[in-house]
């Protein structure tokens, strides 16, 4: 009997290799190029570039079919973003997703008569690896610049909790045997620091980029018949003036170093200036804050220290317990 003819297996086929993630400057530039596109209302290259499961957000829900279609209604020739200038951008990629997040500079065409709109926003944007493409997961845009700090701060100040709204005891403390001056309080907020010095006799001034915030200082202050001058404007456009005030407060008003510099001439002689803020503190996983010795030096030329200290106590702001440094520098 003829022997049965030897099996031969088929070979195996080696697993394909994974492909390799793309570079960051690559998913930067991808980025970029798809919002050119929805600028444009380049349907086509936008429709290659979305994922089935693509989610556009800035306050309403939008999907790939309704992104799509609002595309094809608007058209190429419809007023869009004309231009858009990047700065911040990060970007982190992995092997099937990849995250960029920027700021932009935008501004308008199809209005130049009207000189166009200006935006300053900041953008988030998703990828996932689609078999061996990439395509975009998640699209999304929030207010940058001033505009953004005044609609968060108008967010904390319309719902008014979060905060202490009895005046801050290190200001307290400072002026209780002080002759009232003129006083300018920064960042004011709802006002609680400018209506005490204000019902004890100070002339005061208060500033701050919060609309909510002013129109309760305001509001508080015509209840209380108290004068109140409330300035609605970003501080980093306000003048401080010179030899102008006999006080000023920077309480959790960040630690501003440029402000600061803008307050020392504003002063007159005998002036005090006031900060309570958070210390820098790394073993609580605070990245942000004042380092040790930070005012002292920028207070260093023209000023008696009355007070340089960080203490651990309750602050008037976001957390039950922190390390605070409360300084007070009197103009010589």
């Amino acid at each position: 009997m003829p022997l049965a003819p030897a099996v031969v297996p088929a070979p195996v086929a080696s697993p394909a290799a994974p492909l390799p993630p793309p570079s960051p400057a690559s998913i930067v530039q991808r980025s970029h190029d798809v919002l050119v596109a929805m600028d444009r209302a380049d349907v086509a290259a936008v429709t290659v570039a979305l994922s089935p499961d693509y989610v556009h957000f800035e306050g309403d829900y939008v999907d790939r079919e309704h992104e799509l279609a609002a595309l094809r209604a608007r058209g190429p020739n419809a007023p869009h973003i004309g231009t858009r200038t990047w700065s911040h951008e990060h970007v982190s990629v992995r092997s099937n997703d990849a995250i960029v997040v920027g700021e932009a500079l935008e501004h308008t065409t199809g209005n130049e008569s009207h000189g166009g709109y200006n935006y300053d926003g900041w953008y988030t944007l998703a990828w996932t690896r689609d078999g061996d493409e990439w395509k975009l997961l998640y699209l999304g845009w929030r207010q940058g610049g001033s505009g953004g700090k005044r609609a968060s701060w108008n967010e904390i100040f319309r719902n008014s909790i979060g905060f202490n709204h009895e005046p801050n005891r290190l200001l307290v403390d400072t002026v209780a045997h002080a002759r009232p001056g003129a006083a300018l309080d920064v960042a004011m907020g709802q006002g609680r620091n400018a209506l005490y010095l204000a019902a004890h006799g100070w002339k005061v001034t208060g500033v701050d980029i919060s609309d909510e915030g002013i129109a309760a200082a305001r509001a508080a202050a015509t209840q209380r018949r108290l004068a109140l001058d409330a300035v609605d404007m970003d501080i980093d456009r306000y003048d401080f003036g010179t030899n102008k005030w006999d006080l000023v407060t920077m309480i959790y008003a960040t630690d501003n170093a440029a402000w600061m510099e803008k307050i020392k001439p504003s002063l007159r002689k005998g002036g005090l200036f006031v900060l309570e803020y958070f210390a820098l503190d790394p073993s609580n996983g605070q990245d942000d804050g004042i380092p040790p010795g930070k005012l002292a030096k920028i207070f260093g030329d023209g000023f008696e220290i009355v007070r340089d200290e960080v203490v651990d106590d309750v602050p008037d702001w976001a957390m039950d317990r922190a390390k605070l440094a409360r300084f007070v520098a009197r103009k010589k």
